[in-house]
């Protein structure tokens, strides 16, 4: 495994010192099997509607990118014109350095990050591209769960919130675009490893997760299926998959149809893809990628279109792409780009119509676009925006 930035493993080290702070396939078809009823916490079921919602504007026809900056603890809100992005951000929220804002999903007129320094979740109106300067509502913070991921189910009246500390999954109701207080349901966590991503299927009916365990040289982790009843994932796993040692698996995707399942392998530096039937997961990955030294692939994402894979290589600088077919990504890259001294791409995000890659520079305090054609990258950036000194850019919210 290739050298990587320090923060390119930020979240198992950020765990540490705080004392645990988006095809077409042959394979498979999925179901949906029975799970008993959540005891919810709340009056209100899951996704009901409840007190009126705060002031908050639908998201603007402006094409933006909010972006998470871990190291400062700020939001940042960038405009985006033919994949041009502006060079400074128009807006900037401010939470705290030690909150270390993660993931950041949105909701129409509303914003949810993940604090993992903080432990909770805030939501946050959008106000054409702006984030309220404080957080409408914010979860109970829980100590050590560390969340780091968060998806919406697709109503919109479910968030899924990926624990990394905590190694599980907690569920919060959605009630007029804010976040419960308190999780209807958490799944049992796996004592030992941590959440590195997770992902819902096309149909809602499973959830995966990926989890690593970063123990000494091993790295070893493993994928977890769960059945989705009523927007409410299953306490324990209707499968889960081991992967080989030293993969590390840090990211994962799913094809359209929901049949194949991709996970990134930063020890190992490929993707595994995985069949899937009647929502597990087979024991064996049904291919992978030529391991690519020193690449450390670590987030990934599927086009619009659901015909090619993008990888973000920290160890490299470089983003890959990978194209699809019968649900499989070939075996080696269609497209690599230019190396960036120092830029350890994080995160990588497609926009809607698959014509341009946004990516955030963790190691270069930079966000980059990229050229799409026919699933191939330009070799370099269309632009990159100006560096921040110490923001540590995360993860990437398009809108619309």
């Amino acid at each position: 495994m290739g050298k990587i930035s320090k923060s390119a493993f930020l979240a198992a080290l950020l765990v540490t010192t705080l004392a645990l702070s988006a095809c077409r396939s042959s394979h498979g078809s999925t179901a949906t099997s029975a799970a008993p009823a959540p005891s919810a916490p709340t009056t209100s079921s899951p996704g009901s509607s409840a007190a009126p919602a705060p002031a908050g504007d639908s998201i603007t026809p402006t094409a933006l990118a909010i972006v998470t900056n871990s190291g400062s603890g700020t939001i940042a809100t960038y405009t985006v014109s033919n994949g041009q992005l502006s060079a400074a951000p128009t807006a900037v929220t401010n939470i705290a350095t030690s909150s270390s804002p993660r993931w950041i999903t949105l909701n129409g007129g509303f914003a949810y990050v993940a604090n993992m320094g903080f432990d909770d979740v805030s939501t946050y109106t959008v106000n054409h591209g702006v984030l309220s300067t404080v957080p409408v509502s914010t979860t109970a913070p829980i100590a050590g769960t560390s969340p780091n991921k968060i998806i919406l189910n697709n109503a919109d009246t479910l968030a899924y919130v990926g624990n990394l500390g905590a190694g599980d999954v907690s569920t919060y109701a959605i009630h007029n675009g804010l976040l419960g207080t308190d999780p209807v349901s958490t799944t049992t966590p796996a004592a030992g490893y941590y959440v590195a991503g997770i992902i819902l299927s096309p149909s809602g009916s499973h959830l995966y997760a990926v989890y690593f365990r970063n123990s000494g040289s091993s790295g070893d982790g493993y994928v977890a299926s769960y059945t989705v009843t009523n927007g409410i994932p299953t306490n324990t796993p209707l499968s889960t998959t081991t992967v080989a040692p030293n993969t590390n698996p840090m990211g994962i995707a799913i094809s359209l149809s929901g049949q194949d399942v991709y996970v990134v392998n930063t020890g190992t530096g490929d993707i595994s893809t995985y069949a899937v039937a009647n929502g597990a997961l087979s024991t064996n990955p049904v291919a992978t990628t030529t391991p690519v030294n020193g690449s450390s692939p670590f987030i990934d994402a599927l086009d619009p279109s659901g015909d090619t894979l993008y990888v973000a290589n920290q160890g490299t600088g470089t983003i890959a792409s990978y194209k699809l077919n019968n649900g499989l990504p070939a075996a080696t890259p269609l497209s690599t780009t230019n190396p960036i001294k120092g830029s350890a791409p994080f995160c990588v995000v497609v926009g809607a119509r698959g014509q341009f890659v946004y990516v955030t520079n963790e190691g270069g305090d930079t966000l980059a676009s990229y050229a799409i054609t026919n699933g191939v990258l330009s070799p370099d950036p269309v632009r990159t925006t100006t560096a921040v000194p110490g923001s540590g850019p995360l993860w990437i919210a398009l809108a619309p």
